[in-house]
């Protein structure tokens, strides 16, 4: 039915690993909630085998990662496994999945395949499949939803829970060459999951890899068409690093919450350790000022800004310039962070006579001040090493001066 079809849940497009949080802040409340990294109450229900892998993972993370934003990323999964409770002993299992749902799968992935099925709308960065030709997919979206609903009863025996059903996809086709990326699914929604291969052609074994929560290493499990292996895919970190070698390997992906879930990504933020940004090297990138505009946009202008990181993050100060004998009466700034979607989130607004505000950002971020709808500046954050925070000057105009029209130039550095 149409209407089960707009009831999915589905947590991809929440998904944003940069922390909005004073830095300060977010290390305090660190301490309130964990004390230490690793949290002793984690130690205590992980096997020494896992804990030594997570471990591993962290050394990796700090000598190999630095890149402020792949760190971060890296640390939002580490946090995300420790962070999450287990629900079953190893965190995976596989079973045959009913064979009635399987043959109406594979029934409806033939002809999907044999119509020509289009290529995979995900982005490859979101999707984290690697390899010469992109996935294809076969859209059975009806389909799916009958039989997620139908495989209900056989997760909640298997997870000892009771679930809420929230999104189901595929068919996803890997072709000959792919791999995936070794990753954690998101945790809002994908928390007991379920893999079911439905059809092949392979010339050699295209195994899903997890790793197993008691020795700590990865299992290969090479799914039978057919056969589904239940997992914790927001705990249990998954990959193929076997390049698949054939035709085509075909599965749909289904994905529960328990009931009245309410596990965040903000608490895996409060869970990383103070020391996730040591030996980072911020570089600079771009930060617009009024040196980068043309002649012909002097009269609107924003100011040069010199920046510093404290604790992995870094303070940007926006404050208002009137211009000397300017009897102009403006309404307040509106200072706006420019999420990934480029949508604008109102962080705060400026006026001549009122204090200046203060955020802590990451490079990469983009704010914009707008007045009485005239864009006045755009910044996208760089970081480096200085001994003053990053100030922005918003330099009102004279109301004679041209307004900033949208999808000027400065609008490509997004």
């Amino acid at each position: 039915e149409e209407d089960r079809v707009s009831r999915r849940v589905h947590g991809d497009g929440l998904f944003d690993t940069k922390s909005r949080l004073d830095e300060t802040e977010r290390v305090r409340l660190f301490k309130e909630r964990h004390e230490t990294w690793p949290d002793p109450r984690w130690l205590a229900r992980e096997t020494p085998a896992y804990s030594a892998a997570m471990a591993a993972r962290e050394r990796a993370l700090l000598d190999d990662v630095a890149d402020p934003q792949k760190r971060w990323d890296g640390w939002m999964f580490l946090a995300q496994a420790r962070l999450m409770e287990p629900m079953t002993p190893t965190q995976w299992h596989v079973r045959h999945a009913p064979p009635e749902i399987h043959a109406k799968l594979l029934r409806s992935f033939r002809e999907g395949l044999n119509a020509t099925p289009a290529r995979e709308h995900v982005p490859a960065a979101l999707a984290g499949v690697r390899g010469p030709t992109p996935p294809d997919f076969v859209s059975m979206e009806r389909l799916n939803y009958e039989v997620l609903d139908a495989l209900k009863p056989l997760h909640e025996a298997w997870a000892g829970v009771s679930l809420e059903p929230t999104s189901v996809y595929g068919i996803r086709v890997y072709r000959d060459g792919a791999t995936l990326i070794d990753h954690l699914d998101v945790p809002e929604t994908h928390v007991i999951s379920s893999i079911l291969h439905v059809d092949s052609d392979l010339d050699a074994p295209f195994p899903i890899e997890i790793q197993d929560a008691t020795r700590g290493e990865y299992a290969a499990v090479d799914l039978a068409p057919g056969q589904m292996m239940f997992y914790e895919s927001a705990k249990a970190y998954h990959r193929r690093s076997t390049p698949m070698r054939g035709r085509y390997y075909g599965s749909v992906f289904l994905h529960y919450r328990p009931t009245n879930w309410t596990f965040s990504r903000e608490a895996i933020r409060l869970a990383i350790p103070p020391h996730w940004n040591r030996g980072l090297d911020w570089s600079s990138s771009h930060t617009e000022s009024s040196e980068d505009r043309s002649s012909d946009d002097d009269d609107v202008t924003a100011g040069a800004a010199a920046s510093a990181v404290v604790d992995g993050v870094i303070e940007a100060v926006f404050q208002v310039v009137v211009p000397e004998k300017d009897d102009d009466e403006w309404g307040p700034v509106h200072i706006y962070w420019v999420d990934d979607a480029k949508k604008d989130v109102t962080m705060g607004t400026l006026s001549p006579a009122g204090p200046v505000l203060r955020f802590h950002t990451h490079p990469g971020h983009v704010w914009r001040a707008v007045v009485d709808g005239t864009e006045l500046g755009r910044w996208i954050i760089a970081g480096k090493h200085a001994a003053s925070p990053e100030v922005f000057s918003v330099t009102l105009p004279h109301l004679h001066a041209p307004p900033t029209e949208p999808g000027d130039e400065r609008g490509d550095e997004l």
